[in-house]
């Protein structure tokens, strides 16, 4: 019976580990890694932007920084990766050419397949996320 729960905690542990979580931690290492984490991310989103201000009109660029903070800050990338390309959770490089606007946001709002709902609370970060996602087509 022991076993049994000592089991249960281990694989509890897992589970919430994978799932992200909040990043409150006191420690230097947790810190440092989410500094270094923040920068490489600003570094491409700031490549991404100037490539996307140049095909779009300034609104789209800042819907398009808007909605890639949003997948940052709401836990998205542990699960589906840093560049979308999936690591516990599916990639999303091609989501858009699967899925539909509507699909994509009830799938955020509601969660599935392992998939918490409600990450995205804000309604402009949602609405900016989705449009987002719906570009993204593995071209």
């Amino acid at each position: 019976m022991k076993k049994f729960w000592l089991l249960m905690s281990f694989a509890t542990v897992l589970v919430l580990g994978a799932c992200g979580g909040d990043s409150g931690g006191d420690s230097e290492e947790a810190t440092d890694e989410a500094t270094t984490e923040e920068t490489t991310m600003e570094e491409s989103t700031k490549e991404e932007t100037e490539e996307s201000t140049e095909e779009s009109d300034s609104a789209d660029a800042g819907d398009s920084e808007l909605a890639q903070e949003a997948y940052q800050q709401n836990n998205c990338m542990s699960c589906h990766g840093e560049d979308l390309e999936g690591a516990s959770g599916p990639a999303l490089t091609d989501v858009g050419s699967r899925l539909s606007e509507d699909e994509i946001r009830t799938t955020i709002e509601e969660g599935g397949n392992g998939m918490p709902s409600g990450l995205v609370s804000d309604e402009e970060e949602l609405d900016a996320l989705v449009q987002w996602l719906s570009t993204q087509t593995g071209e």
